[in-house]
């Protein structure tokens, strides 16, 4: 079975080596068809059969040109998510196919693609950095991973999240629930790469695009032991400050 995998816009959606979730999935998967989709481009789920569609990390103008392009594919998008095609959307990228994006600083307010009800705001000079730690549906071990941003989106309860932090805030300070899963759509704030620090959340990603596959991570080993350091670091409650928390 040959997997068709689609990196949008890696031209402007590229920050934090957050596309190493591609890379690192195209080892792993070393039959799988990778195709980049540049902006001006025609993306190959238009119109044809993809197993995972990626949208990573973008400036916030780069948001604004990602917008108008996806927006010209809403319904299939909308289709896609229903049918239960794989999606991951890391860092603001999720924030792309809300209601709208308000940036006070810049003093603009958009439209988003408009396929989640959840809207986000922009502070340029109110960033949040810190770790993240919470509990997946499927998974045994706990979620782990940073935050680095200028913008919080608002907590729908008609939004199902992608995680449930034990540590660190959500979407925003005042929650716990952290991203959007809808089917097998992910968005998450977290960067990292994400695949990369969470080596079961790669095994069951690639599981469940083919679930005849025996998942076979490369570096293995290596990916395994850092996760381990980097959990026993994240259950350790003294190295985490009073800013990584849920204040409700």
């Amino acid at each position: 079975m040959t997997l068709t995998i689609e990196m949008l816009f890696p031209e402007i959606a590229n920050l934090h080596g957050d596309n190493a979730n591609i890379d690192y999935l195209a080892r792993c998967l070393p039959m799988s068809r990778i195709v980049r989709t540049g902006l001006n481009d025609t993306p190959v789920f238009a119109s044809g059969n993809v197993d995972l569609v990626y949208l990573g990390p973008l400036t916030e103008r780069g948001q604004i040109r990602a917008i108008s392009r996806l927006s010209r594919y809403k319904s299939r998008i909308e289709d896609l998510i229903q049918s239960g095609t794989h999606f991951l959307f890391t860092h603001n990228a999720m924030e792309c196919l809300g209601s709208h994006i308000v940036n006070s600083e810049m003093k603009y307010e958009i439209p988003g693609v408009g396929i989640f009800d959840f809207s986000s705001k922009v502070e340029m000079f109110g960033r949040y950095t810190g770790k993240v730690m919470g509990s997946f549906d499927g998974l045994s071990q706990p979620i782990v991973g940073y935050k680095s941003q200028f913008s919080m989106i608002s907590d729908p309860q008609t939004v199902p999240g992608f995680m449930t932090t034990t540590r660190g805030i959500g979407r925003n300070p005042t929650t716990r629930v952290e991203g959007i899963r809808v089917n097998n759509f992910i968005g998450t704030s977290l960067i990292g790469p994400l695949l990369l620090l969470n080596p079961q959340l790669a095994e069951w990603l690639i599981s469940s695009l083919d679930p005849s596959r025996n998942p076979e991570l490369v570096f293995a080993e290596m990916i395994r032991a850092a996760y381990d350091a980097r959990l026993l670091e994240f259950q350790n409650s003294r190295l985490w400050s009073a800013l990584e928390s849920v204040t409700r």
